[in-house]
């Protein structure tokens, strides 16, 4: 059995991201800055707006480089996103047995971003934000699109999920009716990632 890498409790784990242009001076300030990403953090594009508050200078460069109304847009909402992770590949997930084996999968770089988007970006629960740039989200929608759903069937589980440790997992649950619920959710997430392809934009990737 491969090692359980999942937070326990019943603390709500959600996943979201925001499309920006990664190569922008503004982000890349961000990435490489621990005092800039604290104040961009606290500020749109990053966070909601507060009546009346004046934005920060790198707040007011990152909002001129993102397309109107850009914001935070959320994933798999019954936060199925470590369980959409072992769908995409169920026979590699469970011979994992580390975390740098995790993080280096495929399936994982899919669904929580390619690669750290800096050390010291941080949700406020302590993880990592992550990021993917247009290339890697063309090569996860053509991996989404192209997946052998019978095949991924035959070695999905819901018994086995639960063994592993997976967040958010009801082991009473049927597995015809979890495979649906988590397969349905996964053109929403391609369909994303196809309109910020479309835009020329990257993303940002957090949970928390």
């Amino acid at each position: 059995m491969g090692v359980v890498m999942c937070c326990a409790g019943d603390v709500g784990i959600d996943l979201e991201s925001i499309a920006v242009p990664l190569h922008a001076d503004p982000v890349r300030a961000v990435r490489g800055s621990p005092a800039l990403w604290g104040t961009a953090s606290e500020h749109p594009p990053f966070c909601r707006a507060r009546p009346g508050e004046a934005l920060p200078a790198i707040s007011q460069a990152l909002v001129a480089v993102l397309p109107s109304g850009a914001g935070w847009v959320h994933h798999f909402v019954d936060r199925s996103q470590q369980q959409a992770e072992y769908l995409l590949d169920p026979v590699a997930y469970r011979t994992m047995q580390t975390w740098q084996e995790r993080e280096a999968s495929m399936a994982y770089r899919i669904i929580h971003g390619d690669e750290v988007f800096a050390e010291h970006a941080l949700s406020g629960q302590g993880f990592r934000w992550r990021c993917s740039t247009k290339t890697f989200l063309t090569a996860a929608v053509d991996r989404i699109d192209s997946l052998d759903l019978t095949a991924i069937r035959r070695e999905f589980s819901v018994a086995e999920m639960a063994d592993l440790g997976l967040y958010k997992v009801h082991p009473d649950e049927d597995d015809d009716h979890a495979f649906g619920r988590i397969v349905a959710q996964l053109p929403e997430f391609a369909e994303h990632c196809r309109r910020v392809v479309v835009q020329d934009l990257d993303i940002i990737v957090s949970q928390y």
